[in-house]
């Protein structure tokens, strides 16, 4: 019984442990990483290339689910919406693209683009050095 205990409260503790000291990338790394997607998407989309559609709407579907793990804690519930609304949207695109349906997919990329400006306009600030600063 003894020993049992002390497993469970040694697992408690190194569960404790790994989740404080987790790496998860910065913000601004995960946003210029969908911008860069998000540009690349676009290309793929004008030049009608399905295949690279799908992976580019792929990735920035695991972008934005790492945006959404990023906001959840600051309990801005308009972020993580948006992050979900934005995923499901990139999910959307994949499909489209997954059958070849690149006209149906362009319009989604616009509606992708309004949701991150709102996002933007709501939560990013502009300082006197020109940084962008987040405001949950």
């Amino acid at each position: 019984m003894r020993k049992a205990l002390i497993f469970i409260s040694f697992c408690f503790v190194a569960m404790i442990g790994m989740n404080l000291f987790a790496e998860n990338r910065q913000h601004d790394q995960i946003m210029k990483d969908v911008n860069a997607t998000f540009a690349a998407l676009k290309m793929d989309i004008d030049a009608n290339m399905a295949a690279t559609v799908q992976q580019d709407a792929t990735k920035l579907e695991a972008l934005f689910k790492e945006v959404e793990l990023f906001w959840t804690p600051l309990r801005s519930k308009t972020a993580v919406q948006a992050a979900k609304s934005l995923e499901s949207v990139s999910e959307d695109i994949a499909v489209a693209a997954r059958a070849n349906d690149l006209k149906r997919a362009n319009p989604l990329y616009g509606g992708l683009g309004k949701t991150c400006k709102t996002c933007h306009d709501r939560h990013r600030v502009h300082m006197p050095d020109k940084t962008l600063k987040i405001r949950p």
